[in-house]
């Protein structure tokens, strides 16, 4: 009876990149399941494939991960583009911080027009709001 091949790693404590097997997962699911959930899903499959003595994805390389999938294309005007955008907002948490004070502050500091800051305020605050309900 032949012993089992077991794969050895060395002097590596940082997890290794993700497969594009992996990374086509997290484009495909990371909206639709949490973070966490997502990592556990991941490092099991890193479990089954490579063995218990290789280092586990993190948290910070996922988002990592999304943050450089989420880029918009230049020239994104649309409201589609701007769905997608108020959509990763929430993802990361940054909708939460938007205030309407926010975003006076920011009208000031940009010489937005009241039609500028009332679509903002119309935008931004309808999102957050409808996250919260």
């Amino acid at each position: 009876m032949k012993p089992a091949l077991r794969t050895v790693r060395l002097l590596r404590d940082d997890p290794r990149a993700f497969t594009p097997a992996e990374k086509a997962l997290i484009g495909k699911v990371h909206g639709y399941m949490p973070a966490q959930q997502l990592l556990e899903v991941l490092n099991e499959r890193l479990l089954c494939d490579l063995g218990p003595d290789e280092v586990q994805h993190t948290m910070e390389q996922l988002y990592a991960e999304l943050g450089a999938s989420e880029a918009l294309p230049a020239g994104g005007h649309d409201w589609s583009s701007l769905r997608k955008l108020v959509a990763t907002a929430k993802r990361a948490g940054v909708l939460d911080a938007v205030t309407r004070q926010v975003i006076d502050d920011f009208a000031v500091v940009f010489s937005l027009s009241s039609g500028q800051v009332l679509r903002l305020h119309d935008v931004l605050l309808r999102a957050k709001e409808g996250e919260d309900a």
